[in-house]
């Protein structure tokens, strides 16, 4: 082996004999390849290669633990499936399908074995052996009881596979069976093949009941729900609903401009999938016919599976490449694993939707897992953008927009639901430090104080003619500050008594925080400044000079003021003497809005520029970045126990990141193998970078 080779394999495993050279050389060269790993990372995320990712970022930890290598590595951890097993056999892997329970799967493939797999272990439960040549599909029974698989030269077998019996031999195709599906009630067993027919037989006697035909190859067959439909897809671009009491074709599918590789009936029965060797997933109206929506693939399609709900959708594509897909989204992109070497030839998703198959003609077997809960929950085509949010709760948060004051709330599985609390526009919230108290600001000027928990209004102040844009609560809950036209007023909770006005904005108040003792406050407005208020006296301490407007202002539980706007930099002041401390994000076109954690340790901003970004404290270093907006970020929040982070845009997009993994990213892994192992990562000597496996 080359000294070049050792020296790659020295670095990803062990760092060990960094100590033997000087503390100039080794950091200088440790630093680099960490960069360069980090790069390598940030290239796979652009693509959705989440293993790739992680193990870049793990690698780049091993060199230099830095704040962007946590983040990149728990990014695309929470995002990469995970391989569970893999098995290698002669020949190509042509045919998979899992038990309705999903905790079996079946193999078929070149060397004409069916294998029975224990999903969860890896093991071989049972080999069916018996069939003449290669095999192209296998099926499950409702029940799990029976087994199908066919293939060359056309001869269909039915096996009681827990007992290695052939029950059924079904004859009569006179070419190569592609697609195999048991009824709903595993009565009948539909096929289809090379002799362009599609076959329904009744499986307690063997008999063809049925026959239908297409102008082509026969691809894949489906039945619906309720058993009364099936419907199959064809080399003749199309895919075909037949009814089947009727004995007649329903719909013809049209549309598509290459051969129909895959076809399924939704849960409901009443959609239609068909995906295309022409790159589109199509989805269809099952009783009527008619085309709903057209997404379109990046790569060529071998192979598709879906879910039951049309949620997800695994799909493969000739280069070796298998994609999760997310179907609610409009086809967007979970993930890219380069997992075979060459062409995908079958791919399986179980009935859970969390664990798929994949296998090519490289003769292997792949079983994943996707995360149990999703990184992160995207909602699209909000009635408003939220101009506005806070947390109300470890698991709550509330939004003002036009559309009114809006309620969030996540479940224990990610999921996140919304409620529209009240109608009139709000462009301010603020939540009391216990929780219990909730200030909304409208746009018609009135500041309304809620009981979180009851949602009862117990407070309504008409403060002004124009829009409430800034609202704070001292810690204790006893004073409310307002941003009203270009001054601060503070009110006394609950009687709602005028305590103070303070005056000296030239611009209107956008922003306003409580430090934690409750005697400062500080507001941040168009006039270009931050003003630092004595709470007690109503006297101006100082006034910073930001050099433009003034969107967000926080205070850290140490006492540092954070402040950021319009063409300025994130910056950290010293209220006693008015120091920058720190500067972040120093070529922003805007920052909208702050949130720090609730541990003080990060501070997240949203602005102009579409992204979230995090910050560690106190010293500012960036962590990372938060994709998938697309609009201006208005508003960010992080749950009061800092396990999410919420931000909304623009676009009508509200974003919520499961938080805690960041907060708390695993340690550097000692032994680089146990990650590179867990994503079906090697280290290619060659090239000098990892590939799937």
């Amino acid at each position: 082996m080359c000294l070049r080779s050792w020296w790659w394999i020295l670095v990803l495993l062990t760092v060990s004999c960094a100590g033997q050279r000087s503390s100039s050389d080794v950091l200088g060269g440790r630093d680099a390849r960490s960069e360069l790993f980090r790069a390598r990372g940030d290239a796979a995320i652009e693509t959705k290669q989440w293993a790739l990712a992680a193990g870049y970022f793990a690698s780049a930890r091993h060199m230099e633990d830095s704040p962007t290598a946590r983040w990149g590595q728990v990014w695309a951890e929470k995002r990469a499936s995970s391989l569970e097993w893999a098995k290698q056999f002669e020949g190509s892997v042509l045919a998979l399908a899992f038990s309705p329970d999903g905790r079996l799967l079946a193999s078929g493939g070149y060397d004409a074995v069916v294998r029975v797999w224990d999903v969860e272990a890896g093991a071989q439960v049972a080999e069916l052996k018996g069939h003449e040549a290669e095999l192209h599909a296998v099926a499950f029974s409702p029940d799990g009881r029976w087994l199908a698989a066919a293939g060359r030269p056309g001869a269909l077998w039915l096996w009681d596979w827990k007992h290695g019996r052939r029950v059924v031999l079904l004859s009569g195709h006179t070419d190569v069976v592609r697609g195999l599906a048991f009824s709903p009630d595993g009565e009948w067993l539909a096929s289809g093949g090379l002799d362009r027919t599609i076959r329904v037989w009744r499986i307690r006697d063997g008999a063809e009941v049925l026959r239908f035909t297409h102008e082509d190859i026969v691809i894949a067959v489906a039945f619906s729900p309720d058993g009364g439909r099936l419907v199959s897809s064809s080399m003749d671009r199309t895919a075909r609903v037949w009814d089947l009491t009727a004995r007649r074709e329903l719909h013809r599918l049209t549309g598509h401009e290459d051969k129909v590789e895959s076809c399924a009936f939704s849960a409901d029965g009443e959609r239609v999938m068909t995906a295309s060797a022409d790159r589109a997933v199509r989805f269809w109206n099952a009783r009527t016919g008619a085309l709903l929506d057209v997404q379109r693939n990046t790569g060529a399609l071998s192979a598709v599976a879906i879910d039951a709900g049309f949620h997800q959708l695994v799909q493969a594509g000739w280069e070796g490449r298998v994609q999760r897909v997310d179907v609610r989204g409009g086809g967007e992109v979970l993930e890219r694993l380069d997992a075979h070497r060459t062409f995908v030839m079958a791919v399986a998703l179980s009935p859970d939707g969390r664990t798929f198959a994949s296998g090519g003609m490289d003769g292997v077997l792949k079983v994943w897992s996707r995360p149990e809960v999703p990184p992160d929950v995207l909602l699209r085509e909000l009635p408003a953008w939220p101009e506005v949010l806070t947390s109300v709760g470890p698991d709550a948060f509330v939004s003002g927009g036009e559309d009114g004051l809006r309620s969030w709330s996540v479940s224990s599985g990610g999921e996140l639901r919304s409620r529209l609390e009240a109608p009139d526009a709000v462009g301010a919230v603020a939540v009391s430090a216990d929780r219990r108290l909730l200030a909304v600001g409208t746009l018609k000027g009135e500041v309304r104080v809620r009981d979180v928990r009851s949602g009862n209004q117990l407070m309504v102040i008409p403060a002004a003619r124009e829009s409430i844009r800034a609202l704070a609560f001292s810690p204790d809950g006893t004073l409310l500050a307002a941003g009203v036209a270009q001054d601060v007023v503070l009110w006394a909770v609950p009687s709602a008594t005028q305590v103070a006005r303070l005056t000296g904005h030239t611009g209107k108040a956008w922003a306003l925080a409580f430090d934690a003792t409750g005697q400062r406050l500080a507001s941040g407005a168009a006039d270009h400044t931050v003003r630092l208020w004595d709470v007690a006296r109503g006297a101006v301490i100082r006034v910073l000079e930001a050099g433009d407007r003034v969107r967000a202002v926080a205070f850290l539980a140490s006492g540092e003021l954070l402040t950021a706007g319009m063409r300025q930099p994130i910056r950290l002041w010293s209220p006693d003497d008015g120091r920058v401390l720190t500067s972040m994000d120093s070529r922003t076109v805007g920052v909208l809005s702050l949130a720090v954690a609730p541990q003080g340790a990060f501070v997240a901003s949203g602005g102009m520029g579409g992204e979230v970004k995090v910050w560690r404290l106190p010293d500012g270093a960036l962590m990372g970045e938060v994709p998938g907006l697309q609009g201006f970020v208005s508003a960010v929040a992080f749950s009061s126990d800092g396990a999410w982070l919420a931000a909304a845009a623009s676009d009508r997009m509200f974003l919520l990141l499961g938080f805690d993994a960041f907060a708390h990213p695993p340690p550097v892994e000692p032994n680089l193998t146990r990650i590179l192992r867990r994503h079906g990562l090697v280290w290619d000597d060659v090239r000098g970078v990892f590939t799937l496996h």
